[in-house]
């Protein structure tokens, strides 16, 4: 065996390398553009109020004791008293059979104030929906699937359904939710809205059981939570009887994920800067080093001088980016405090979170009485998928594939614009790839330039970082 044969050569496997970089590239890039999509999607589905709003769903196995029904008259007295000055929609929800004639179809009845409409966007595409003046009438407002299954089109206005055995006239038809998160959350019956005191009114025993307010504090003290659950208590409800939802807090903790995402792509591309100011500085000492050997520094500034500032300017360089970077990626981050133990080591702590998440995700998993929750569900759930494939998949198939390409080793300068072609080439389609995902979807198109920025950072500075002794040679 020859001495320069002693190292077992790597095997090269150049189109698995390129696969497994077009593959990192684009679950990059997808996951940018899917996460601000999500953060997008959040404060587009609940209405005018967006997230500035809390929820307060009384849930299933509350038990009666110290609650009470939560009638309208309690209704009033918080809209009077507790939470003067803040937009109030509430509601409860029912099934029932529609009828049209011999046409029978199941719907879900919610029972809602006027206000509904400020706290969830409803696409009407004819009519209109519930008004003040519509409080004691029997009206009703369909989405376009039960129009469907009971007239066979939505033009249906004016018309009438008969519920509880009353007649209620059609006065709007709501759209069909074409999105992702929409499609995810679609009941499979149709809905109906009525006034609430008209739902009351037919259903013996019926009561509130869903409240939204609109919130004006957009921080993490917690007060929009304590505001509601004073209100309530004054009113003669248990808050433990709740499921309480601060949207404001959901929101920032949806879009802190899109932060982390970027953050730690940030400290990849961090490492990336710092490796290549290592190698220029490493050049500039190797140089200094050479030149003091024969020459004194004044001649060393006379001489050399423009190659010597070259080669600080690449040092200086690497050394802003990283510091501008920072600023660029850095964010405040939020933890519940129930989520923080009073000491590191507890497993009891741990192992009580992890029981609490499980149960909250197969609650979230079913239907509850806000439509809105379902949608809050589906939304976070994405997102946490989004984080997980970027973290678990996305970088360490980038990283794997630069790796067995070996780039840019061996690639001689005539081909290296090829390489550069083949990098475009990848960023530009994942992008587009991502844009018409979102478009299919139906999702909203909200990219994140940021995320995008740090991607192709990333990738040309990995792909670059080998060749910067070549580049710089003083």
């Amino acid at each position: 065996m020859k001495p320069g044969n002693t190292q077992p050569s790597r095997p090269q496997s150049p189109k698995a390398a390129c696969l497994m970089l077009a593959l990192g590239i684009l679950l990059l890039t997808v996951s940018s553009v899917l996460g601000e999509s999500l953060s997008a999607q959040m404060t587009g589905i609940y209405g005018l109020h967006q997230t500035h709003k809390i929820t307060a769903v009384r849930q299933e196995d509350a038990g009666p004791v110290g609650s009470g029904p939560f009638s309208l008259e309690k209704i009033g007295q918080l809209a009077q008293y507790y939470l003067n000055g803040h937009d109030l929609a509430y509601g409860t929800e029912a099934s029932a059979t529609a009828v049209y004639g011999d046409n029978r179809s199941p719907a879900q009845v919610l029972g809602v104030n006027d206000r509904y409409r400020q706290f969830h966007t409803i696409n009407l595409i004819a009519g209109s929906f519930l008004t003040p003046g519509h409080e004691n009438q029997q009206v009703a407002v369909i989405d376009e699937q039960l129009a469907r299954s009971l007239f066979g089109n939505y033009q249906v206005t004016g018309l009438e359904i008969e519920l509880y055995e009353r007649k209620f006239t059609i006065i709007g038809v709501t759209g069909t939710d074409n999105s992702l998160t929409g499609s995810l959350a679609a009941r499979e019956t149709g809905t109906v809205y009525i006034p609430i005191t008209k739902l009351l009114e037919l259903q013996e025993g019926s009561a509130i059981t869903f409240l939204e307010a609109e919130t004006r504090d957009s921080g993490t003290t917690g007060s929009n939570t304590a505001l509601l659950e004073e209100a309530l208590t004054a009113v003669g409800q248990d808050p433990g009887a709740f499921r309480i939802t601060d949207y404001t807090m959901e929101f920032l903790l949806l879009n802190q994920k899109n932060h982390l995402r970027n953050f730690l792509a940030g400290v990849v591309v961090l490492g990336l800067l710092f490796s290549l100011l290592r190698k220029n500085v490493r050049q500039v000492y190797d140089f200094l080093g050479s030149r003091l050997r024969e020459k004194y520094w004044g001649e060393i500034f006379r001489k050399d001088g423009g190659r010597l500032f070259y080669g600080l300017v690449k040092v200086v360089l690497p050394l802003g980016g990283m510091l501008a970077l920072w600023f660029l990626i850095r964010f405040p981050l939020y933890i519940a405090p129930e989520n923080i133990p009073q000491e590191l080591i507890d497993l009891s702590f741990w192992a009580d979170l992890l029981e609490n998440r499980l149960k909250a995700s197969f609650q979230g998993g079913g239907y509850g009485v806000l439509p809105g929750e379902v949608h809050l569900y589906f939304l976070q759930g994405i997102q946490n998928w989004n984080l997980l494939l970027n973290l678990v998949l996305g970088w360490p198939l980038l990283g794997w594939g630069f790796y067995r390409l070996s780039i840019p080793l061996n690639i001689p300068e005539k081909g290296a614009w090829k390489t550069e072609l083949f990098f475009c080439t990848c960023l530009i389609s994942a992008l587009l790839l991502g844009t018409g995902i979102l478009l299919a979807a139906g999702m909203p198109l909200a990219i994140d330039g940021k995320g995008i920025f740090l991607v192709f950072a990333a990738v040309f500075l990995v792909a670059g970082l080998k060749d910067a002794g070549s580049a710089f040679k003083l």
